[in-house]
């Protein structure tokens, strides 16, 4: 355990830091969540009403968080090794034999951790909350008599439902059954359903028959083959509530050379973002250790809140062109990570 969380200098560089990661979290989380509900307020209908929008803005914020942990990583780095520096703190370090490597290694260590919980919660937890906050914030918009809906072409007609909470349900469904000359036969109506292997389990469904003509051929309306489809309705999802599973088997899968690029824009995202946070919080070092460590805390502070607006400017730019120009994703996404890296290189390369 000493190993892992080094002696006591070690330890309160790791907490310094840890703390305000905490710190610029929350500033973050609450400076967002505000905006989020400002932008939010002249949607505001009878069905989507103060409440709706308080319960779909709270369920946004982890994917909002994760979304930009590399940024307030790099704020809380600056933040908490330059609170270390102006306390003469880190100075002390220094004349007890610690290194700048030492000192870089233990504020790296409540960084890595976020990372590992935020890689785990994109994995397992933010898909499915994010995407229920989504539909549920569509549903209550459009009201009792929404005009959006997904279609799905199968084996006996057409398939449309309202909104998709979870990868496998489906809320609001209707199946319009046609007939050898394409004329609707029927239309079987539910509330809700459920996608098990390629089968769409209906849950009380009402049918009603618009031209049954002796001979024509009617399904079992509980249980309706969907060709296509393997397990989960992630097919017709946003590629960035997706998670990296099923961004990687969906690459494979899509016939969409604009969808494949949608989700092999997102698939590098996410698994290159602990690159994103490792190259800020280089270069957060070298503001501290390098040609910046003179500065004020607020002045290095407010270059860092600049260099993560810049690079978050850069990515989106760089990713919408990727995804309309034959620019490989993994390119669009590395680019501003080796610009990062070599700024960051340049400043570290003049401590002493």
């Amino acid at each position: 355990m000493k190993y892992l969380l080094g002696d006591r200098v070690d330890r309160n560089i790791s907490y310094q830091v840890f703390l305000a990661l905490i710190l610029v979290m929350f500033a973050v989380c609450g400076i967002d969540f505000l905006f989020l509900v400002l932008n939010e307020l002249s949607d505001i209908t009878e069905s989507y009403n103060l409440r709706e929008l308080l319960t779909y803005s709270f369920m946004s914020v982890p994917y909002r968080l994760f979304d930009l942990t590399a940024y307030f990583c790099l704020i809380g780095m600056v933040l908490g090794l330059g609170t270390l520096a102006d306390s003469g703190e880190l100075t002390g370090a220094r004349i007890l034999g610690k290194s700048y490597i030492s000192i870089a290694l233990s504020a790296f260590k409540p960084i890595l951790v976020l990372m590992f919980v935020g890689l785990l919660a994109s994995e397992f937890f933010i898909p499915n909350l994010s995407q229920l906050a989504e539909e549920n914030r569509l549903i209550k918009k459009e009201g009792e008599q929404p005009t959006k809906k997904y279609w799905i072409q199968s084996e006996i007609g057409f398939i449309s439902f309202m909104s998709a909470p979870e990868k496998d349900k489906v809320h609001g469904l209707s199946i319009y059954e046609l007939n050898s000359s394409n004329s609707v036969t029927r239309i079987i109506n539910s509330k809700n359903a459920s996608l098990k292997l390629d089968e769409l389990i209906i849950s009380d469904p009402e049918i009603t028959y618009i031209d049954k003509r002796p001979g024509d051929h009617t399904n079992a309306y509980s249980h309706i083959k969907i060709p296509g489809l393997d397990e989960d309705f992630s097919l017709l999802l946003s590629p960035k509530y997706l998670s990296l599973t099923d961004l990687y088997a969906q690459i494979a899968m899509s016939l969409s050379k604009y969808r494949k690029n949608q989700l092999s824009l997102e698939f590098w995202r996410k698994i290159l973002q602990p690159f994103v946070t490792l190259s800020l919080v280089l270069l957060a070092l070298g503001f501290l250790f390098g040609p910046l460590k003179n500065q004020k805390s607020g002045q290095r502070i407010m270059l860092g809140i600049g260099v993560a607006f810049t690079v978050d400017l850069t990515q989106k730019l760089l990713g919408s062109i990727s995804v309309v120009s034959n620019i490989p994703a993994f390119i669009a996404v590395l680019i501003p990570i080796l610009l990062i890296s070599f700024l960051a290189f340049l400043l570290l390369r003049k401590v002493n």
